[in-house]
């Protein structure tokens, strides 16, 4: 990433301060979900996408980018398919998410 120690480490510090409240996040998401408010759950996935990506947690943005990507194509109204698929990868999020706060940890 940089050659430059001090830069590395405020990066360290910045990734491990943003799993620290990467679960509330994705517990945001997960009662979005429940609650069949899909426009709030879309636009929560979509910032989660662009956040866990800019924090380089691919692996918590694909799944994410993959809900908001569903959401956006059912017109805010999935029918059961989505809504299973949706589901789906939102466990897929929480699954991530707890392995990119294990990772990010010093």
């Amino acid at each position: 990433m940089t050659d430059d120690p001090a830069i590395a480490a405020l990066l360290a510090e910045a990734r491990i301060q943003y799993v620290v409240g990467l679960a509330a996040k994705v517990a945001d998401l997960e009662s979005l979900i429940t609650r069949g408010a899909w426009d709030e759950a879309r636009r929560a996935a979509h910032k989660l996408r662009g956040s866990a990506g800019t924090y380089g947690f691919a692996e918590v943005s694909a799944p994410a980018a993959a809900i908001e990507e569903a959401l956006i194509e059912s017109n805010g109204a999935p029918d059961d398919a989505i809504k299973a698929r949706v589901a789906e990868l939102a466990r897929e999020v929480r699954a991530q998410a707890v392995v990119a706060a294990a990772a990010a940890k010093p």
